[in-house]
This record gives structure tokens, C-alpha cells and sequence, in this order.
């Protein structure tokens, strides 16, 4: 009987949901530790640094700020919009007197972007503007590489402030990904999750039969807690690096663009 409770003890565990999403306040997202904060662990490092080094180009030459944020996911009641905003005011993206400011946000449930422009870059990127840099990032994004989405739409929102400002970028990232070819995406037919499932299942069926239920729980552990450096944000490699001295003390009276991807 107690082989069989621990058995069954298991099975739940494997078949319930892992990693129960918690939602996302303003308040509970620690300081920006850099102009890209990765709190959903989407992106790779490269992608971080890479994007990282062209923020703080745009902020150095064009005397503007982005910023990158990519969440789990925010409460129901709360709109894309609505958190977007409180953000800005909490961190206050661009320089105060300026508004030179963009914030970039992308929500992993519901799949959602949010790109919210300061005042002072209105006049360059429109709703309708950015609305059209949001769709470019959409096919990548819903297939979930955001190693192309957040580069890509980044970069075509640096170019543009880099125009308009008179300098040039030496890592225009928009023109490497725009060539890049769209990701074939994987789908599993019903049988092989079914499949796949029951496998799993044998699996743990015979470390238990075996006694092995501590290599069980190395294997979850394992499992749900790989991911190798892409947790970004809260850390060297996830706030991106060098230079950032925090945000100027910007706002934005809510202009930008939403979608979903």
C-alpha cells in the first residue's frame, strides 16, 4: 500500500502543471539592472549583450533610451496597456525634461507586446509606426524566438532615433535579421504526445519498481530547472552590461502600439 500511495504521489506530480505561473505586478519587478531585463528567461546572453551594447549606443550618441522588458505574465484584471505604463512611471525611461524614452514590453501569457513611446519621440515613432515594427517582430515571436523578435524590433526602433538624430549605429541589427529565414516551427501529432506521455510514464513506472525514487526527483529537478543562463534581468548576464547608469526620469503620456503574437 505505501509503495503504491508513493506511486500515485508521482504520477500527480509529473501530470500536474509545473511551474505554476504567479502574475507580474510593477511593484514586484526589482530595479532595471540594465537597458535589457529579461525576467522571463527568453532570451539567450548573446542576444542580451547584443541588444544591451545598441541601447547603450542610442543612449550614448542619440541621447535616448530603450528599454526591454519581457515578463511571465501579468494579472487578468490589469491591461498590457495599464502595465506598461505604471512601468514607465516607475522607472522612467529617457531623460526627465526630454521624454526621450521607448520601452519595449512582451508578455508570455497571454502572448502580448506592448511598445509605449515617450513624449519627446512621438514625432518620430507614431502609433502607426511602431505598430508596423510590432507586426515585423510577430512571426518570430509567435513561434516563440524571441532571439529574432526583440533584436529585430529593437533594432528598426534605434535606427529611426539614429536617423532622425544625425548619427550613425556601427551595429545595426534590423538589417541582419530581416534576412534571416522565418524558424520552421514543430508540430507533434496527437499520437506522439500520447506517446511521449506514456513513455514517460513507463519510465517512472520501472524507478519505481527499482526503488530509484531519488533519481526521479533529480531528473524533475533537472528538468524544471534547466535553462542555462537565459534567465536574464535579475542578473550580470540578463541586465545586460557595462555603462548603464539606470534611467534619466522620463514618462510617456501612453502613446505606442499593442498586439498580439
Amino acid at each position: 500500500m505505501k509503495r503504491i500511495s508513493r506511486w500515485l504521489a508521482i504520477v500527480v506530480l509529473v501530470l500536474s502543471p509545473v511551474g505554476v505561473l504567479t502574475a507580474e505586478t510593477v511593484a514586484s519587478l526589482p530595479a532595471p539592472t540594465g537597458y535589457v531585463n529579461d525576467f522571463a528567461g527568453v532570451l539567450s546572453p548573446a542576444t542580451v549583450q547584443s541588444v544591451d551594447a545598441l541601447c547603450t549606443q542610442v543612449d550614448r550618441q542619440a541621447h535616448a533610451q530603450i528599454a526591454v522588458v519581457t515578463i511571465k505574465t501579468i494579472d487578468s484584471d490589469q491591461s498590457i496597456e495599464e502595465f506598461a505604463t505604471a512601468l514607465e512611471d516607475k522607472w522612467k525611461v529617457g531623460a526627465k525634461g526630454t521624454d526621450r524614452g521607448v520601452l519595449m514590453l512582451l508578455v508570455m501569457q497571454p502572448r502580448r507586446g506592448r511598445i509605449e513611446v515617450g513624449y519627446g519621440l512621438e514625432g518620430i515613432l507614431n502609433d502607426a509606426k511602431v505598430g508596423d515594427i510590432g507586426r515585423a517582430m510577430a512571426p518570430f515571436a509567435r513561434q516563440g524566438d524571441y532571439n529574432h523578435a526583440v533584436p529585430l524590433g529593437v533594432g528598426q526602433i534605434a535606427q529611426i532615433i539614429a536617423t532622425d538624430a544625425g548619427v550613425t549605429l556601427t551595429q545595426p541589427m534590423q538589417q541582419q535579421y530581416r534576412q534571416q529565414p522565418q524558424p520552421v516551427a514543430v508540430h507533434l501529432s496527437l499520437w506522439q504526445v500520447v506517446l511521449g506521455g506514456v513513455g514517460i510514464l513507463f519510465v517512472l513506472f520501472i524507478l519505481v519498481r527499482t526503488g530509484n525514487v531519488g533519481l526521479i526527483f533529480f531528473l524533475l529537478g533537472s528538468l524544471m530547472g534547466g535553462g542555462g543562463g537565459r534567465g536574464g534581468g535579475r542578473d550580470d548576464e540578463g541586465g545586460g552590461g557595462g555603462g548603464f547608469g539606470g534611467f534619466g526620469g522620463g514618462s510617456s503620456g501612453g502613446g505606442g502600439a499593442s498586439g498580439d503574437f
